[in-house]
């Protein structure tokens, strides 16, 4: 006799620590870079050098890049949105307490 098939979902939490934020001076438009772990079923991961940049526009928060053999920079991990997002918010808000950045708008689209 046929059983319906059971789908099953995994799901797992991350947990997003900020280990280092340093605010850079006269480096234009990049104004920190910070460190962060993920914490992804007890496996830490850390990701060095993500980048604060702000112009009067808008705020971006850059995961690490690396220069590809045609010349371009590319992204040097890629994270889910579930991840990138709560990442960025923490680092913003790192941000606004060391007084670099103030509230608005922020484009999470190069997270």
């Amino acid at each position: 006799m046929d059983t319906p098939s059971e789908e099953t979902t995994e799901v797992s939490q991350v947990n997003i620590e900020l280990l280092d934020f340093t605010p850079m001076k006269n480096a234009g438009s990049l104004l920190a870079l910070a460190d962060v772990a993920l914490m992804l079923d007890g496996v830490e991961i850390i990701i060095h050098g993500v980048q604060v940049r702000a112009d009067f526009r808008n705020t971006r928060i850059s995961l690490p890049k690396f220069r590809a053999s045609s010349g371009e920079w590319k992204p040097a991990i890629t994270l889910p949105e579930e991840v990138r997002y709560p990442m960025a918010d923490i680092i913003i808000a790192a941000g606004i307490e060391a007084g670099i950045l103030q509230p608005r708008d922020v484009e999470k689209s190069e997270v």
